[in-house]
C-alpha cells in the first residue's frame, strides 16, 4: 500500500513539473509586427472578451465572445479580419464589418466557420464592441494562429 501511495505521489509530481504540449496545431511565428490589445475608448462597458480559432479541412472554426458589464443596447464584434501569414507578414484575406446583437449582456458565437486556402497559417483580428446609449467601447483582440495544410 505504501509503495502505491509513493508511486502516485511521484507520478503526480512528474505531471506537475513537466509541461505537456497539448495543441500540436499551433505554430510559433514572428509576432513582432502584431499590435497588442488596444482599448480604443474605455468606458467600462466590456467586462471580458475572447477569440480563438481551430482547424478544419480548409476551414477555420472561430469562437468569439464578448461579455458586457450589464445588458447593452448592442454588443458583439466589429472590424473582423481573417488574416493569412505570408513571407511579408500578415495579410487580411477576408473582412467582416460587424456581428452584433441588441439588448444583451453577452454575445457568444461558438462555431463561426469560413473557408480558407491550404498551406498557410491563419489568425483572426477583431474588436470586441459594446454600446449603451451614447457610450461605446471597442477592445482589440487577436486569436491564436493555426496552420491549414
Amino acid at each position: 500500500m505504501l509503495k502505491k501511495i509513493i508511486s502516485c505521489l511521484i507520478a503526480l509530481t512528474c505531471f506537475c513539473v513537466f509541461p505537456i504540449q497539448v495543441n500540436a496545431e499551433e505554430e510559433s511565428l514572428d509576432y513582432s509586427n502584431v499590435e497588442s490589445e488596444e482599448i480604443i475608448e474605455s468606458t467600462g462597458l466590456i467586462e471580458w472578451g475572447d477569440v480563438e480559432i481551430s482547424v478544419g479541412t480548409k476551414i477555420i472554426h472561430i469562437k468569439m465572445r464578448t461579455d458586457g458589464a450589464y445588458t447593452m443596447d448592442e454588443i458583439g464584434f466589429t472590424d473582423i479580419q481573417i488574416q493569412r501569414y505570408t513571407t511579408s507578414g500578415w495579410y487580411t484575406e477576408k473582412s467582416i464589418s460587424s456581428v452584433t446583437i441588441t439588448n444583451a449582456y453577452s454575445y457568444y458565437l461558438s462555431d463561426y466557420t469560413t473557408s480558407v486556402l491550404g498551406g498557410y497559417s491563419y489568425r483572426v483580428v477583431l474588436n470586441h464592441y459594446a454600446r449603451d446609449g451614447s457610450l461605446y467601447e471597442k477592445v482589440g483582440d487577436t486569436s491564436n494562429s493555426v496552420w491549414i495544410s
